[in-house]
């Protein structure tokens, strides 16, 4: 993905299972005393929060280390490449290859969704909306040189000129 067109920004490993970021749910509060109000819930939130806190602290850390003190988030345009290792099941043939495509190992674009927030809440960018071109694969612990343990490999390459 490098070429003379873009400067490596950063480059990390994530371990843990990713968990997608779906859509929100809304639903009604009704208090005990008080108005009923409108409230949005992430849907899968359980293992979201812990996953986006590992993305967003790894990040975190590799910028501090690189920049030696402060850093000042990326401005302007930024490509993304997002690897992502899944757990493959106990039940998946062990003798061809197969690829994570049920609905329980999560959809591509909702797992990437959670690393990129994850990314702007660790100051990589001001917003991900900078992200111009993006890449993301989903496969399993192992494949084609991929991950040995669950996680996901982050690169992001500042676009230049």
């Amino acid at each position: 993905m490098t070429t003379d067109t873009t400067l490596a920004v950063l480059d990390i490993t994530v371990h843990g299972r990713p968990a997608t970021q779906g859509s929100k749910t809304a639903f009604v509060v009704r208090p005990r005393n008080g108005r009923p109000r409108a409230v949005m819930r992430e849907a899968g939130a359980v293992d979201l929060k812990p996953w986006r806190e590992a993305v967003r602290s790894t990040a975190a850390e590799a910028l501090h280390a690189a920049s030696h003190g402060p850093w000042a988030p990326v401005s302007g345009p930024v490509t993304v490449v997002l690897t992502f290792a899944l757990p493959k099941p106990a039940s998946a043939p062990k003798r061809r290859r197969t690829w994570p495509v049920a609905a329980r190992s999560g959809d591509v674009d909702k797992l990437a969704r959670a690393c990129l927030d994850a990314l702007t809440d660790s100051g990589v960018w001001c917003d991900d909306a900078q992200v111009v071109a993006l890449t993301a694969v989903k496969d399993y612990v192992g494949s084609e040189g991929h991950l040995l343990v669950p996680g996901v490999r982050v690169q992001v390459f500042r676009v230049l000129g």
